[in-house]
């Protein structure tokens, strides 16, 4: 009776550890979220309404003051890239495949970005990188994410259209 009770212990134990320890990290990945969200708002004054965390980014818009971010969460500090989307025409989205030699037919890509097109000369083309193969280990939902988002960006960039 006592080793059933101590085995059916240890099998709760086996996957409830895991379970916790799981759901204790993604909670601690939120909080560094929040924390650069704030810290953007802040520095930047704008306020993020609508966000998509993925990996170590976080991408969102100001839908008000009609602004987009790019926290690239890193250590020692975080990269930042800010859109202020009245001054773009539309947004794209820009695939560049590596080289795939002898790998056949394979699609790899070295980097995915949201390139932001200026209306006017005086203003540079923007880049958000989304993924590159140097700085990221793998390509999880990166051409999702820009997909959903260039569409939302656009959105807000056709009121000045």
């Amino acid at each position: 009776m006592t080793s059933t009770i101590i085995t059916v212990i240890i099998v709760i134990a086996i996957i409830a550890l895991p379970v916790w320890l799981l759901m204790h990290l993604q909670g601690a990945e939120k909080g560094k979220f929040k924390k650069a969200i704030a810290a953007l708002s802040q520095k930047e004054g704008i306020s993020i309404s609508e966000n998509e965390p993925w990996g170590n980014k976080i991408i969102g818009v100001d839908r008000e003051q009609e602004k987009a971010a790019l926290i690239i969460l890193g250590d020692p500090h975080n990269r930042v890239f800010i859109a202020d989307l009245k001054n773009y025409s539309k947004c794209n989205v820009e695939k560049n495949l590596l080289n795939a030699g002898s790998k056949g037919n394979a699609i790899v890509y070295s980097s995915i970005v949201l390139r932001f097109v200026a209306r006017s000369k005086s203003v540079e083309d923007l880049a958000f990188p989304l993924y590159t193969d140097h700085e990221d280990m793998t390509l999880s939902n990166e051409l999702q994410i820009a997909g959903e988002w260039s569409e939302k960006l656009n959105g807000v960039m056709r009121k000045h259209n």
